[in-house]
C-alpha cells in the first residue's frame, strides 16, 4: 500500500471519529434537559474541528493516526470511563464564571491520548465530556466538548517524533512553552486581581499562588521523573494538552457567552486549566507507570 493510500485511510478514520463525536453531540443536544447549544457555539465548534484537522494535516505523514479494532475498543472504554467518572465529581465546583468542576477523571483522556494515540485521546475527551455533562443534566456545550477532545489529542502527538532524541528535544520545547504560559498567566493574575462576572458582579482573579504551585509541580515532576523517560514526558505533554484544550473552550466563550477577554482568561480558563493541570500532574505519572508495568508483565 502506498504512503498516499495510508495517509488517505488515516484521514478517513480521523474524520470518522470527528463525525461520530459530532453526531453524539447533536443527539445529546436534542435529548438533554439542560442548556442548549447556541448558534455561535456550533459555529465555533466547526472552527475547532478545522483546528483539529489542521493539527492532523501538520502531522499527516506520521504513523500516529492509524485506527484499528484495538483503538476503537479503547475509544469506547475511555469515553465511558471519562463520562461516568466526570459525572461523579461534577458536584465539586471551582470558583469561576461558569460550570467549572474539579475532575480527577480528566487524567483519562490525557492518558488514553498519550498511551494509545491522538485519535483515541480526542474521542475519549470529546465524547466522554458530552456523556458526563448529559448525565449531570448540564446540557451541551460544543466548544467545551471539543476542548476536551483537544486535551486528549495533543498528548498523543509526542509519538510523531519516533526518534528518542527528537522526542526528547520536542519535550523540552514543550516544557519551555508550558512554563512560559504559566508564568504569563501568573503575571496577569497579579495585574488583574478581580475579574468581572457577567451576571454576578466581581469574582476573584487571584489565582497566582495556584499557578506558581502548578509551575513548580510540572517542572519538578518532569525533572524528578526524568530517569523514567516517557513517564516524565507524559507530564509535559499532558500539561500542553490541558492548556490548549481549555484555552480553546474559554476563548470561544468570548463570543458564545459574551465574556470580556479578562473574564474568559482569568475567570474561566485559569480555574479550568488549573484544576485539570493539578489532577494531570499528580495522577498521570502514576497511571502511566502502572500501565507500563502491567504491559511489561504481560509481555505486550
Amino acid at each position: 500500500m502506498t504512503a498516499k493510500a495510508n495517509s488517505s485511510m488515516s484521514l478517513t478514520k480521523v474524520l470518522g471519529a470527528v463525525l461520530v463525536a459530532t453526531v453524539v453531540l447533536f443527539l445529546a443536544n436534542l435529548l438533554t434537559s439542560g442548556d442548549k447549544a447556541s448558534t455561535s457555539g456550533w459555529v465555533l465548534y466547526v472552527v475547532g474541528a478545522l483546528i483539529t484537522m489542521g493539527i492532523y494535516f501538520y502531522f499527516a505523514d506520521k504513523p500516529i493516526w492509524q485506527v484499528g479494532t484495538r483503538e476503537v475498543v479503547y475509544m469506547a472504554i475511555g469515553a465511558a470511563l471519562y463520562g461516568v467518572l466526570s459525572w461523579a465529581t461534577n458536584v465539586i465546583q471551582l470558583p469561576s464564571v461558569s460550570l467549572v468542576s474539579l475532575r480527577p477523571a480528566v487524567v483519562i483522556p490525557v492518558f488514553f491520548g498519550f498511551a494509545f494515540g491522538p485519535v483515541v485521546g480526542f474521542f475519549t475527551g470529546a465524547v466522554g465530556n458530552i456523556l458526563g455533562d448529559a448525565i449531570t443534566g448540564w446540557g451541551v456545550y460544543p466548544v467545551w466538548d471539543l476542548g476536551n477532545g483537544l486535551m486528549g489529542m495533543v498528548p498523543g502527538l509526542i509519538w510523531a517524533f519516533r526518534d528518542e532524541k527528537a522526542r526528547g528535544k520536542a519535550t523540552y520545547t514543550v516544557l519551555y512553552i508550558v512554563g512560559g504560559i504559566l508564568l504569563l498567566f501568573t503575571l496577569l493574575s497579579l495585574l488583574f486581581p478581580n475579574v468581572e462576572h457577567p451576571w454576578a458582579g466581581q469574582t476573584s482573579g487571584q489565582w497566582w499562588p495556584l499557578l506558581l504551585v502548578l509551575l513548580a509541580l510540572v517542572v519538578g515532576a518532569f525533572f524528578l521523573l526524568r530517569s523514567r523517560g516517557v513517564v516524565a514526558a507524559s507530564v509535559v505533554w499532558g500539561a500542553l494538552g490541558v492548556i490548549i484544550g481549555m484555552a480553546f473552550a474559554s476563548i470561544a466563550d468570548i463570543w458564545v457567552n459574551g465574556y470580556s477577554i479578562a473574564t474568559a482568561i482569568l475567570g474561566e480558563f485559569v480555574p479550568a486549566a488549573g484544576g485539570n493541570l493539578f489532577m494531570v500532574v499528580i495522577l498521570l505519572p502514576i497511571l502511566y507507570a502502572a500501565w507500563e508495568a502491567a504491559r511489561s508483565q504481560s509481555g505486550r
